[in-house]
């Protein structure tokens, strides 16, 4: 079915969206980031719940950003310049 509405951006709109999302996305990751170097508060050694270790959450978190920078490389390669 071929659509009857065709929106199309000026460049510098599409621009524009496009580094406002590639900001939101880095402000979420120093968060995460953030997150995830914070000290860990000192358990009981009677606790029952296991303690997470570290280098595997380090690991989870870069390599979400790997992957967002090529998504990003990509996406930045088909923007209608």
């Amino acid at each position: 079915m071929t659509s009857v509405l065709t929106v199309t951006l000026p460049p510098a709109v599409v621009t524009a969206l496009f580094w406002s999302a590639v900001v939101a996305c880095v402000i979420a990751q120093l968060f995460i980031l953030r997150a995830v170097f914070r000290t860990l508060p000192i358990l009981p050694s009677s606790s029952q719940v296991p303690t997470p270790h570290r280098l595997t959450e380090i690991l989870w978190v870069v390599l979400p950003v790997g992957g967002l920078i090529a998504v990003f490389i990509g996406a930045y390669r088909a923007l209608p310049l």
